[in-house]
C-alpha cells in the first residue's frame, strides 16, 4: 500500500540560469575572485590599480568569468528593491526593448541599466581596473563592450527612449543605494533624457544629508 504523500516523490533538480561554476571547486574559486579582485584595489580612496596580474591559469579564469551574472546581480537588485519601495513599477530585461535593459518603466518612457565597473569601463573608477596578462584579449574584450553600450544606448535615445546609467560602485553601501533610488526616483519625474550615477555623485549626497543634519 502507498501511503498518500510518501513514496514515488521526486525531488526536481534546481533550475540553473546560464553557466554556473562547479559547486566541487566553487569556494576555491570565489575565494581566487575576492584574492583577485581585492590586489585591484590599493588602499582606499581614490588609489587605484590599472594593471593586475592574473593569479590563475588562463582555462580557470574563463571557467570562473562564465560563472558571473550578466543580470539580477546584487546590486541590481538592490536598486529594484529600493526603487520597488519607492512606488515604482517596471517590467525586468524586456526582449521587446533595444539592448534588454535591466529596468523598464513604460509609463516614463524609461530604461534602467546597472553596469559592472570592470566590465562595462567605468571611467575613472577605482574598480574599472585592466588585467595585465593577456592585455591584448581584455582590451579587445573592454573595447567591444563600451562599443556595445554606446550602440545600445545612441538607439534607445533614437527611439525616444530616456536612458539612466546606474554604477554598480553607487550602490556598494545601503546609504549609497538610498541616494541612488532618490536620485533615479526625482529624474523619472523630470524631464532629463539621460542620467548617469556613480560612487562620486552618491557619496556627495551622502556627505550634503550628513552636513545638513550635523548644521541643525
Amino acid at each position: 500500500m502507498t501511503v498518500p504523500g510518501k513514496g514515488r516523490e521526486s525531488f526536481a533538480k534546481p533550475a540553473w540560469t546560464g553557466k554556473q561554476i562547479d559547486n566541487t571547486e566553487s569556494g576555491r574559486q570565489i575565494r581566487l575572485l575576492k584574492i583577485f579582485f581585492s590586489r585591484c584595489i590599493l588602499g582606499s580612496g581614490t588609489k587605484t590599480r590599472t594593471d593586475v596580474t592574473d593569479i590563475v591559469d588562463q582555462q580557470t579564469r574563463s571557467r570562473m568569468m562564465s560563472g558571473i551574472r550578466g543580470k539580477n546581480t546584487k546590486p541590481e537588485l538592490a536598486l529594484r528593491r529600493a526603487l520597488h519601495a519607492r512606488g515604482f513599477r517596471f517590467r525586468l530585461h524586456s526582449k521587446k526593448v533595444h539592448g534588454r535593459p535591466d529596468l523598464v518603466l513604460p509609463k516614463y518612457r524609461a530604461v534602467v541599466f546597472v553596469h559592472g565597473c570592470f566590465w562595462h569601463r567605468h571611467e575613472g573608477c577605482r574598480y574599472a581596473t585592466t588585467p595585465a596578462t593577456r592585455s591584448e584579449f581584455w582590451q579587445a574584450k573592454f573595447a567591444a563592450n563600451v562599443a556595445r553600450d554606446n550602440s545600445v544606448r545612441g538607439a534607445l535615445l533614437d527611439e525616444g527612449w530616456r536612458v539612466a546609467t546606474i554604477w554598480e560602485c553607487a550602490l556598494r553601501k545601503p546609504e549609497q543605494i538610498s541616494v541612488a533610488a532618490d536620485r533615479l526616483a526625482e529624474w523619472l519625474v523630470a524631464v532629463g533624457d539621460t542620467l548617469e550615477l556613480g560612487e562620486n555623485e552618491a557619496s556627495a549626497h551622502v556627505r550634503e544629508g550628513e552636513d545638513a543634519g550635523s548644521s541643525r
